[in-house]
């Protein structure tokens, strides 16, 4: 027997190792991605400024150049907004005090860094999407894309990157349906030889997605901002007054974004350490974790798993120090529900779940979607 348990141990330990190893692996892999969109950036910005540079060595000497800013706020849009086109987000077909709008391609936006207070990126929602959308492609692509552009010209994700990663899936299925049928036009789902049925994926316009840029706060003398009125109100918080940070508070406002993901709600710690407890388990328990924050019992939502275990005080309540005494304590609450769930007396006890969900429980090995009273005790 204790030479099972051992083998039982070491085999644990090995899993253990290969899931820290994997981590790592991703890890340095989304750094890597992040220099590269960093240095792709970079390039683009000092293209821009070789541009601008020489378009101000062509213009009038007499122009200054505050003259210049007044005129492009004020020139009328329908003589010259077809002439302004970004590098990166193509035409701009509006240009308002506090944003822009751009018809971008999808490849495009896939390029863009996510603001860094954003919800997590999962790719399962992604995928779901992407399905779901193959149902309605007559509609094309409702919404709006919201960016940031800072001062230095660099843009971020504000809200929309999981419908950003959808139309990127699809844009890859639209890659194959081309490589499959050459005579495909992707901008209208047709063959020009032969009548043979084509994917109405083809027709999806993904190179006209509508994307809004918000610009920073233009400041005024007595240093209150154009965009934020004061009222006679205290000062807010750092956090509160960064541009990104109300933009994407009010967006997400009227959407189901978890408490805490909502910036200035709690510190970066606290959110490092939740995210890391709950993706251990979201990668240890696959099937036990569902896509949809309707799930049932068995299965645990991510977002909802780390909404519960903020809005719980697990953290302060247990003076969790780490990403791993998080681990480690909800490991041994999934041990503690194990033996209530799988001892006579405590079904006996009034533990009453459906025979499926304790089935695929015990199958797994893992207890904490079946109720959520663990988080309390």
């Amino acid at each position: 027997r204790m030479e099972l348990e051992l083998l039982a141990m070491k085999e644990q330990l090995k899993r253990k190792e290969e899931e820290r190893i994997r981590l790592e692996k991703e890890q340095l892999k989304k750094r890597e991605v992040e220099r590269q969109r960093e240095e792709a950036f970079t390039k683009w910005q000092e293209k821009v400024a070789r541009e601008q540079q020489q378009e101000e060595e062509t213009v009038n000497h007499a122009q200054t150049a505050e003259e210049e800013q007044t005129n492009y706020l004020h020139k009328d849009s329908d003589s010259s907004i077809q002439e302004q086109h970004h590098p990166i987000l193509g035409p701009q077909i509006a240009h308002l005090p506090y944003k822009r709008i751009h018809l971008t391609a999808a490849s495009k936006l896939a390029s863009l860094p996510v603001y860094e207070k954003q919800r997590a990126y999962r790719h399962d929602r992604a995928k779901e999407m992407a399905k779901d959308k193959k149902k309605t492609l007559w509609m094309g692509i409702p919404g709006v894309i919201s960016l940031m552009e800072e001062e230095c010209g660099r843009l971020s994700i504000l809200d929309g990157q999981h419908r950003v990663g959808m139309m990127a899936l699809l844009s890859e299925e639209q890659r194959k349906i081309v490589e499959r049928n050459p005579n495909v036009n992707v901008d209208d789902g047709k063959q020009s030889t032969n009548n043979d049925k084509v994917d109405p994926l083809a027709q999806l316009d993904l190179d006209n997605v509508l994307v809004e840029v918000f610009l920073p706060q233009q400041k005024n003398n007595n240093t209150d901002t154009v965009l934020v009125d004061s009222n006679k109100q205290k000062q807010p918080p750092p956090e509160e007054q960064d541009d990104k940070a109300i933009i994407f508070t009010e967006i997400n406002k009227a959407e189901p974004i978890k408490l805490l993901d909502l910036p200035g709600v709690t510190n970066k710690r606290t959110r490092d350490v939740i995210d890391y407890a709950a993706n251990h388990f979201y990668n240890a328990f696959p099937e036990m974790f569902s896509p949809s924050q309707k799930c049932r019992a068995p299965h645990l939502n991510l977002d909802n798993l780390r909404d519960a275990l903020f809005a719980s005080e697990v953290i302060k309540r247990e003076k969790v120090g780490s990403g791993g005494e998080l681990v480690k304590w909800m490991a041994k609450k999934n041990d503690e529900l194990k033996e209530v769930y799988t001892s006579d007396a405590g079904l006996d006890g009034g533990k009453k779940v459906s025979e499926n969900a304790l089935k695929k429980a015990k199958k797994h090995e893992f207890y904490l979607g079946l109720e959520s009273t663990w988080l309390y005790k």
